[in-house]
């Protein structure tokens, strides 16, 4: 016959059995619901500024065998291919070829002819870039589309009887902001003479439509003018030609 004691000691038992099993149970469904750390490590690219003809910038990423190039309001995406001269990526349209510390983009063909889109691209060296930089606005009461182009550019503007000359030129896509917009233009100091003339322009296109223009001479840098302007653009139509 089963004793009284027998019967505590019994319940008892099973007792602490089942808060164990309870306790187990929790711990498991705890360890369940932590997050996993499945973020994988950002890619590290490897940046290399290039100025081109005509003052165009360019910027390549590289990382191991892929290229990520950055042109005007284009970036390509590329993978290294084989090349006996100089490093050429390619994403089978359009090639960036590196050599030394020059390089040039052009449309990919297999004769390797393909039409230039920039070239006579020169390494320059981050630290040694400097820059101007300001704001643009203009006075008309209107909002743009996200897709508005804006240009700027660094002229030489010294000889009145030639063209002025592009130092620098910048591309912007204007998304979602409105004026006044803050932009900044790197250039290459080494190409700044002290005794010429620059200005900084500036130009808003919608597709091909010309909308605003500066239309005048914005001065920076010699003769006393600073590296900071704030411009202020007229409409196409009312700008002085």
């Amino acid at each position: 016959m089963t004793t009284r004691p027998m019967i505590r000691k019994l319940m008892f038992a099973a007792t602490m059995a089942f808060a164990c099993a309870s306790y187990l149970g929790a711990q498991t469904d705890n360890a369940e619901m932590k997050p996993k750390n499945n973020v994988r490590p950002a890619i590290k690219w490897n940046r290399f500024d290039y100025v081109c003809e005509n003052g165009a910038q360019i910027t390549v990423f590289l990382h191991d065998t892929t290229a990520k190039v950055s042109f005007q309001d284009h970036v390509y995406m590329m993978r290294q291919t084989a090349s006996a001269d100089g490093n050429r990526y390619s994403d089978g349209k359009t090639v960036w070829w590196g050599k030394g510390e020059g390089g040039f983009l052009q449309e990919d063909a297999p004769e390797g002819d393909g039409k230039m889109i920039v070239k006579d691209c020169e390494l320059q060296k981050r630290a040694a870039l400097e820059s101007i930089t300001g704001t643009i606005t203009y006075l008309a009461r209107m909002a743009l589309p996200p897709q508005t182009t804006i240009q700027v550019r660094l002229l030489d503007i010294s000889r009145a009887d030639a063209p002025a000359v592009v130092i620098a030129e910048e591309k912007l896509t204007l998304g979602g902001k409105q004026v006044p917009l803050p932009f900044t233009l790197n250039f290459n100091p080494g190409k700044i003479d002290e005794k010429h003339t620059y200005s900084v322009s500036a130009r808003v296109t919608i597709g091909t439509e010309l909308k605003f223009l500066t239309d005048k001479a914005y001065p920076v840098l010699t003769n006393g003018n600073p590296s900071r302007v704030d411009l202020i653009l007229k409409p196409a139509g009312a700008a002085k030609p």
